[in-house]
């Protein structure tokens, strides 16, 4: 039996660290300026901008909503941080996870952004909704075959 081309006996996708993460996003320092983030932005319409530290670790993540809500406040968008504006309600998976923990967390908690990180806690992608929708897929795939 023969699902979207791919044999039953072959391997399926089950762990983020099968998914593309690299698309839909864009990252930013901590300190970087609204402007700057919005500047990064504009080149992934649709995504979001990760905020990160020094050392790569997810702080939060800014969103259309962050950067409309900075504006209506009047901030001076080449002075206000990153930091000050960035949401900070996203769920953090490992790559090592599987998609059917991640899509029961994401029910759970219902969060603004997921990400995922690698063994060090280091920013490895964004699970953007398109991630969710392939995710939702196969592992409705995969249950219907009872694996």
């Amino acid at each position: 039996m023969l699902i979207e081309g791919i044999l039953p006996h072959q391997d399926m996708p089950k762990t983020v660290a099968d998914l593309n993460l690299d698309d839909e996003h864009i990252t930013v320092g901590v300190s970087d300026t609204l402007q700057e983030g919005a500047r990064r932005m504009l080149s992934v319409p649709g995504g979001i901008v990760v905020v990160l530290n020094d050392s790569d670790h997810v702080k939060g993540v800014l969103g259309h909503n962050q950067f409309l809500k900075a504006m209506t406040e009047s901030v001076d968008a080449s002075q206000a941080t990153c930091a000050e504006w960035m949401e900070m309600d996203f769920l953090q998976v490992d790559l090592k996870d599987t998609l059917k923990y991640v899509l029961s967390e994401i029910k759970k908690r219902s969060p603004q952004a997921v990400v995922a990180v690698d063994e060090n806690n280091e920013f490895s992608g964004y699970f953007s909704p398109s991630d969710y929708k392939q995710a939702t897929s196969l592992v409705g795939s995969l249950s219907s075959l009872g694996l």
